[in-house]
């Protein structure tokens, strides 16, 4: 299985202008970089210039689906 590391930097006041990055490493090369927004969550994948984005009403709907099966 692969060993996956995670770093992140928030912000140290309320989420505003500024987005919480958070950076995932699987077996010490980039797996990908999540981005936190107050309007929605964005996969970027390694090397992608493109995310995945998820607004918090989706990523909502999505999360209870998958894991209320």
């Amino acid at each position: 299985m692969a060993k996956h590391n995670v770093y992140f930097n928030l912000p140290t006041r309320e989420l505003g202008y500024s987005d919480i990055i958070i950076e995932v490493f699987s077996d010490n090369e980039k797996f990908g970089t999540i981005t936190i927004s107050k309007g929605s969550l964005e996969w970027y994948p390694a090397n992608a210039k493109n995310p995945y984005k998820l607004e918090w009403e989706f990523f909502d709907k999505v999360i209870k689906s998958y894991f209320e099966k």
